[in-house]
């Protein structure tokens, strides 16, 4: 047996070669990954579609002999119109004649198995032999009789790094296949179809710019599936159509964006990442922290995929291109609004000018900045530090990491430990002059309140991220502490402009109290009790005269909180009580009638 690494164009001649052979006397395999074009190629050269003489079969999911001469019997496809299909004609004129002599044949029981196998041309193609569940012994089989005893051509399409019985697989060869041929993607060809099928914009352009990169990193990928470039492909493209303009012209940064988007969607859809690995991009091997204790599978598989695309972004680090959470929803989840695409891609601070990178940015990214540049930006960063001007949390908590990890590697004059000695003083005196910005009151599913993300052992911010060890961890709680200190003291205040929402914008009131809602909201968080009892009562009455659905609406929203397995509201539980009993002596003050309708209501609306 002859196996031959070839060109396709070579491949194509010897296809073609063994198509004139009369009664070769073995079968001809085409060996390829899946994904690559061969079965394209196959029909192509053959004309296996348009010419009767040769019949392409695919064995997918046969696993019997039934199923494989049935198989057959599909392809032949005898109910066919198309006057090309003289072999299913030829079935339907012998099914009529039955019927026109008049028989009492039941057409259910003609054999159409051996009408049709009596009728098969003298060239057949076996698709997806990898994908055939009868044990392979028992299709060379029934593969040989074709080429033995039939004399027939028989092309044989295969990839064999994913037979499930290689062993047997290449002990039939010697026997059944006489030549290998093993074809090779035809990116060229590839890219010039999927230019045909992504909408003219912005991104094509762009990709179109690009075949050579996108070439290298199809080609560092190794498993030579165009399918899953070409899908890559398309939505890489449907990405850069989000960007502005002006993003655009930084073509170093989009270079980097489109490897890296092309290298991890082709991992993900290829099963090469799972989703998981997909949002853990910001945790292993970080130049932030150590490891966290994974198990090495889990690891490897993030690594080894870096370790392929070496100028790709895949784990996340100081040169961030492609933020976990929005390579998650493009990739995974598919979707992403263009402007949280543009707005995320604007965070990794890889598409603004250096002048536009924030000082902290630049401190991340030191390895990059010239001695002397670098030095002016850490001895700016001091000054603003000395005079208490860094207030942004999410900043501080970059920047404590950044001086920590420089400091690793002895940049400056501080240890790791003196560097988080001075970050906790720092939070503590700016907490005691009121410097410290109070988280936002929401639901904790939107991860934003603190103003950085702190979730799966990463801290984020910015588009930059870090590992959080325990030492990292006292910092981050200190930081949460204080916020949730400062919330504290806001509270009345919010409280206020709850109760105005309460008297002029209904709507606006009960969104406040849905886990949904976008912005401030009360879903998990005690408010109820900082609003003053009378006030409350005096608005709600108002309300119940106006809308009595606006009055059961706010007592369902009462309801819910004062339930005895919402521990979590148990600030507001004596508020609640005392709510009802205010609004129903009110009530009575103004109307004997009215108090026994406020009343009925509160015992149907806020069972308690």
């Amino acid at each position: 047996m002859d196996r031959e690494d070839m060109s396709n164009s070579a491949a194509k001649r010897v296809i073609e070669n063994y198509l004139q052979q009369k009664a070769p006397g073995y079968a001809l395999l085409v060996d390829a990954p899946w994904g690559s074009g061969k079965t394209h190629l196959i029909k192509q050269v053959t004309n296996c579609e348009a010419d009767p003489t040769r019949l392409y079969v695919t064995l997918f999911d046969v696993d019997s002999s039934a199923t494989f001469e049935w198989a057959l019997v599909r392809a032949v496809n005898p109910w066919a119109e198309s006057s090309k299909a003289s072999y299913g004609k030829r079935l339907k004129e012998f099914v009529s004649n039955i019927q026109i002599l008049g028989n009492s044949v039941d057409f259910t029981k003609v054999n159409l198995t051996e009408v049709v196998l009596r009728g098969l041309p003298e060239t057949l193609i076996f698709d997806d032999i990898e994908r055939c569940n009868l044990e392979h012994k028992q299709l060379s089989g029934l593969i040989n009789r074709f080429v033995e005893h039939q004399k027939k051509r028989v092309i044989l399409i295969a990839n064999s790094e994913q037979h499930k019985e290689k062993g047997a697989f290449n002990a039939s060869r010697e026997k059944l296949i006489g030549q290998t041929i093993t074809l090779r993607p035809e990116l060229d060809a590839a890219m010039v179809a999927v230019w045909g099928r992504i909408r003219k914009g912005q991104g094509r352009t762009a990709l179109q710019a690009r075949q050579e990169l996108i070439a290298k990193t199809f080609n560092e990928a190794g498993h030579q599936n165009l399918r899953l470039l070409s899908r890559a492909l398309r939505d890489t493209a449907a990405m850069l159509d989000s960007l502005t303009s002006e993003m655009l012209t930084f073509h170093k940064a989009l270079d980097y964006l489109i490897s890296t988007f092309i290298a991890l969607h082709m991992a993900y859809h290829g099963g090469r990442l799972s989703k998981q690995d997909m949002l853990d991009r910001a945790k292993y091997r970080s130049v932030f922290g150590s490891k966290l204790e994974k198990s090495e599978e889990e690891v490897d598989r993030l690594a080894a995929l870096q370790a392929d695309h070496p100028d790709c972004g895949i784990e996340t680090h100081f040169e961030q291109i492609l933020p976990v959470n929005l390579g998650f929803a493009l990739i995974v989840e598919g979707y992403a609004s263009t402007a949280d695409i543009a707005k995320e891609l604007r965070s990794t601070h890889q598409f603004t000018t250096p002048a536009e990178k924030p000082d902290w940015v630049r401190l991340w990214q030191w390895t990059d900045e010239p001695v002397g540049e670098l030095e002016a930006v850490i001895q700016r960063l001091t000054v603003r530090l000395k005079n208490f001007g860094v207030t942004e949390p999410g900043e501080i908590l970059q920047l404590y990491a950044a001086f920590k990890f420089v400091a690793r590697r002895n940049g400056i004059g501080m240890t790791e430990s003196e560097v988080a000695g001075f970050f906790r003083k720092y939070i503590r005196s700016l907490a005691r002059q009121g410097k410290i910005p109070a988280r936002v009151p929401g639901s904790p599913g939107e991860g934003r309140t603190y103003g950085y993300r702190d979730e799966s052992g990463t801290c984020s911010y910015g588009g930059f991220a870090f590992e959080v060890s325990k030492s990292d961890r006292r910092i981050i709680d200190l930081m949460k502490a204080r916020q949730d200190d400062a919330l504290a003291e806001k509270m009345p205040e919010y409280a206020t402009a709850l109760l105005d929402e309460l008297a002029i914008d209904f709507s606006a009131f009960t969104n406040r109290f849905e886990y949904t809602s976008e912005g401030v909201n009360y879903s998990n968080i005690p408010i109820l009790h900082y609003l003053d009892i009378d006030d409350t009562a005096k608005i709600f009455l108002e309300r119940f005269s106006k809308s009595k659905e606006d009055a059961k609406a706010m007592l369902k929203i009462l309801e819910k909180r004062r339930a005895k397995h919402r521990k979590d509201m148990k600030e507001e539980w004596d508020w609640i009580d005392e709510f009802k009993d205010t609004s129903i002596r009110k009530a009575r003050d103004h109307s004997k009638l009215m108090g026994a309708q406020i009343e009925q209501y509160f015992n149907w609306f806020l069972k308690i």
